[in-house]
């Protein structure tokens, strides 16, 4: 089954010495399980964080949360095989900003499925892919926000057509689905750790583009240096994040919007004051609550 993206803003997946010089599936698949994890947390299920904390099959399938199920754990394989088509003339190949595939771009992400979904896998899969098009970014680099001339936008896409995926959304609904996650999560006995991504959690500008220094400043950074002021609280370096742990805020220019996710309701309302605060007006704030009560 074959997705055609064009892509508005560079992708990047560089390998390990951190050097584009492909487009690499796994990070693609990465990007992917993680929106789908979201998606599965949000709508009231149990998704294990895929790394520390990945199921391990035995001799049940049910007894896998609903991500590992169809991405794949120890022991039971993905439902698919992905490969990526595209020209390779696409890529400016590096390390520095602007490195990895162009924006305009064209590329096919092809699904070979080896076995088939439910439908309500079916209609996870194809909202996954939706709400990545309208709301998310895939690959790495989606954080790097240095200013001037290095300043580049990463992961921002557009889907020119679904093929065959397109209509996986009408063999079951919201409310089919989260009865089958609901019932999942009872048989696994699992609770979701606060600290991972629930799109309930998520929020979104649009509209609005928030530089380096702009974002150091609302996660209690030093807009200059970046190191965190003494008035930085808990939730202040939980959204921005150290070495090796990302940050929660993720900003583009082309097209302008802001998104990022926290860990309750709360603090949706703590970012959206930090926000307007530091920007001096009313903003056009949607929370990914909102965007699951509007799927049908």
């Amino acid at each position: 089954m074959e997705v055609k993206i064009r892509t508005l803003t560079p992708i990047w997946t560089g390998d390990v010495e951190r050097e584009s010089k492909t487009l690499r599936e796994t990070s693609i698949i990465g990007s992917l399980r993680w929106w789908f994890e979201a998606i599965v947390r949000g709508l009231g299920g149990y998704a294990c964080d895929g790394t520390n904390n990945r199921c391990e099959y035995k001799d049940d399938i049910n007894a896998l949360c609903p991500v590992c199920q169809v991405f794949g754990t120890t022991g039971w394989s993905r439902r698919f095989r992905f490969e990526i088509e595209y020209d390779k003339k696409d890529i400016d190949v590096g390390r520095g900003p602007k490195s990895g595939f162009k924006p305009e771009g064209n590329m096919a992400w092809k699904f070979h499925f080896i076995s088939k979904l439910s439908n309500e896998q079916k209609w996870l899969f194809k909202k996954t892919l939706w709400i990545i098009e309208n709301y998310g970014a895939i690959g790495g680099r989606t954080t790097w926000k240095p200013n001037g001339k290095r300043g580049t936008d990463y992961g921002l896409i557009k889907i020119e057509d679904y093929g065959e995926i397109k209509d996986w959304d009408i063999f079951a609904d919201i409310d089919k689905v989260k009865t089958w996650l609901e019932g999942n999560k009872r048989e696994l006995k699992k609770e979701n750790n606060k600290e991972w991504f629930n799109f309930r959690f998520y929020w979104i500008v649009d509209g609005v583009y928030l530089n380096r220094k702009q974002i150091n400043e609302i996660v209690g950074r030093d807009p200059n240096t970046g190191r965190y002021t003494e008035k930085a609280d808990e939730f202040d370096r939980w959204l921005g994040g150290e070495i090796g742990v990302t940050k929660k805020i993720f900003s583009f220019k082309n097209p302008s919007k802001v998104f990022g996710y926290v860990r309750d309701r709360d603090e949706i309302e703590k970012i959206r004051k930090k926000i307007e605060n530091l920007l001096g007006l009313s903003i056009n704030f949607k929370t990914g609550e909102e965007i699951l009560e509007g799927l049908k």
